[in-house]
């Protein structure tokens, strides 16, 4: 069990710890010639055949604040110190905004000082905290008076924080560790020791961590918890871990991570389930900046009120909504933590709650879609977050939302549901109800029974343009998913980058048939003296329309090639022109417009027009007023047919 006390400065926190455990928390010279404690202290009380009961010594100081609230993140108890003189005080209100913020369970509070006052006077003292408390989620609280000057009460006490310990329940060591480092420093003999308290997982002497948000690698030589040697650090216990790599004490930061590799990446944008304290001067308007306090670290940043319909842009004192902190740095944080949120220049504790995503999006972060994603994620457990996503036929990546959750890969087997379908896209595993997957196969097939009657003599519509048309009504994975299920089985067919009903053919137009015919005949009778449109409509007599449906047609399935927009040539014409080429390269001479017309026996213009579409495709390379042949074997790959 780990104990943190809070309270007001001077009220006798750090005495009281000295004289449960013997320790003196205030090591730094400033904090014993002030009397005053400025940064985290820790002690730990021994339990024979059991783990040590820690203790964290906080400043009560309203300046020290921050320190305070980096050595609470992960408690089990608070043991909350008024004294009996002067009753409860500033910070006595603001240690307790943070510990039910923080979601503390356990309180403790301990009236001290007694030795200064009547009997009457702690009696008065224990009914105004108890009416403060009327109103807070701590219900039936234990009080003990003590004086830490006489050692009155000091015995009661102990007994009763050793005997919560053995009711205390153990905490989950699933998931990937993480530990948010409140200490970093070098010990004679033994090299970097970082501490913290586990918040998941367990670690063991020789793993392997990534420290964050440095993303550098480090192995643990040696372990220490609640001050004593182990082997192995759990979930909810302190531990000061002895830790090797190329990094030294001052390279870490007061709340950087340690974490398993597996664990969810930092990000700087955190969706979260924001409560502005009641006790809040002020409202919160879209966008202000705010400070975050999240494990043993903070980050300044702002904060987009997502819910706006519901709130607007601005969160008044007792209100809470959906938010996304924007943050200035990057944080690590996962599912379920719970943080707290300070004004800019840190004077005012004005709400908090818990993280819900630790990696929102940058765009469509209020679409109503994700709104009900998030509200999906406020479920007490994995399995019925995941439940509600699917009854709201969400498509789920299942990698990103056991990481979200800090689950392990073993541990997300149990997430799996009836009515759903399975797949592996883009990398990743997704899962989706049986009702959507059947919504959009529906919608696919729908689709291409729509085409094919607009297009009956169209062999299928290309790939790419299906994605495009459907993309809007269904994310690409789902969609590439239900697509690869009906090839597979055979009831949709992929041939030449198009996709067709496997029963559908292409139907015959007759009329386009013969059209085709007489243009391919006239085309041919001109052998290399390719003519304009304007002929080919003179002489076949087609209307524009219809000589423009023929080349449209032609030119998809490559029986006709584009030399300009007002002429176009049969493949056998292109090959025979490119083979005279040819040709005329192999004689040594240089390649001209002269000599190549000279051997196309044709007009000049054509022969311009021709050698521009040959560069245009890369069979031959301009150079000055000669041409070079940059590919000969192009010519029978696109004409030889």
């Amino acid at each position: 069990m780990i104990i943190a006390t809070a309270g007001h400065v001077d009220h006798g926190k750090t005495a009281l710890i000295r004289q449960l455990t013997g320790v003196e928390t205030d090591r730094l010279e400033e904090e014993q010639r002030r009397g005053l404690s400025i940064n985290l202290g820790y002690a730990y009380l021994s339990r024979p055949g059991h783990t040590a009961l820690g203790f964290i010594d906080v400043p009560g100081h309203q300046r020290f604040i921050n320190n305070m609230i980096s050595g609470i993140s992960g408690i089990d108890t608070g043991l909350l110190v008024i004294a009996a003189d002067d009753g409860p005080m500033p910070q006595t209100y603001e240690h307790l905004d943070i510990l039910q913020l923080l979601g503390i369970e356990n309180l403790v509070v301990v009236i001290s000082k007694i030795d200064r006052v009547t009997n009457e006077r702690v009696d008065e003292i224990q009914k105004q905290v108890q009416e403060i408390l009327s109103n807070r989620p701590w219900k039936n609280t234990a009080f003990f008076a003590v004086s830490n000057t006489t050692g009155d009460g000091i015995e009661i006490l102990k007994t009763d924080l050793l005997s919560r310990a053995e009711t205390v329940k153990a905490r989950t060591s699933a998931g990937y560790f993480r530990l948010s480092i409140d200490r970093a420093f070098t010990a004679k003999g033994a090299g970097l020791v970082v501490t913290g308290t586990v918040s998941a997982g367990s670690v063991s002497v020789g793993d392997s961590l990534t420290l964050l948000p440095q993303g550098l690698d480090l192995r643990i030589r040696a372990l220490r918890v609640h001050d004593q040697d182990a082997e192995t650090a759990l979930a909810g216990q302190r531990c000061a871990l002895n830790i090797t790599g190329k990094v030294d004490a001052a390279a870490i930061e007061r709340g950087d991570w340690l974490v398993e590799e597996g664990a969810a990446p930092v990000a700087n944008r955190i969706d979260v389930d924001f409560s502005l304290l009641a006790s809040a001067p002020f409202s919160l308007k879209y966008l202000s900046p705010i400070k975050m306090h999240i494990g043993a670290k903070r980050v300044p940043g702002r904060i987009a009120l997502l819910e706006t319909e519901r709130c607007g842009n601005r969160l008044h004192p007792g209100d809470n909504c959906l938010a996304q902190l924007v943050l200035e740095h990057d944080v690590a944080c996962f599912r379920g933590e719970r943080f707290l949120l300070r004004d800019h220049a840190e004077n005012i504790t004005l709400g908090g709650g818990i993280i819900l995503d630790p990696s929102g999006p940058r765009t469509r972060r209020s679409h109503p879609e994700r709104i009900a994603f998030l509200n999906a994620m406020k479920a007490d457990s994995p399995a019925e977050a995941l439940t509600e996503l699917i009854t709201q036929q969400q498509l789920v990546n299942l990698d990103s939302f056991r990481q979200t959750w800090n689950l392990r890969v073993n541990e997300s087997e149990g997430l799996s549901l009836p009515d759903t379908r399975g797949f592996n896209a883009q990398g990743c595993n997704w899962i989706v109800g049986a009702a959507r997957w059947q919504a959009v196969d529906a919608a696919l097939l729908a689709y291409l029974d729509q085409w094919h009657l607009q297009e009956p003599e169209q062999p299928g519509i290309k790939a790419t343009a299906l994605k495009q048309s459907l993309e809007k009504s269904c994310e690409p994975p789902l969609l590439m998913a239900v697509l690869t299920s009906r090839l597979q089985s055979s009831k949709l067919v992929l041939s030449e980058g198009r996709l067709r009903r496997a029963d559908f053919q292409p139907a015959v137009n007759t009329e386009l048939t013969q059209h085709w015919l007489q243009l391919q005949t006239f085309l041919q009778g001109r052998g290399n003296n390719i003519p304009l449109l304007s002929e080919v409509a003179t002489h076949t007599r087609f209307s524009p329309k219809a000589l423009e449906k023929i080349i449209k047609a032609q030119e998809k399935n490559g029986q006709l090639h584009r030399l300009t927009a007002q002429r176009y040539a049969l493949p056998a014409q292109l090959y025979r022109l490119s083979s005279e080429l040819l040709s005329l390269a192999d004689t040594g001479e240089p390649v001209t417009v002269v000599g190549a017309k000279s051997r196309f026996a044709i007009g000049r213009n054509l022969t311009v027009e021709i050698l521009e579409y040959f560069d245009r495709i890369h069979f031959t390379q301009r150079t000055g007023n000669e041409r070079i042949v940059l590919d000969s074997e192009l010519p029978a790959r696109l004409f030889n047919r």
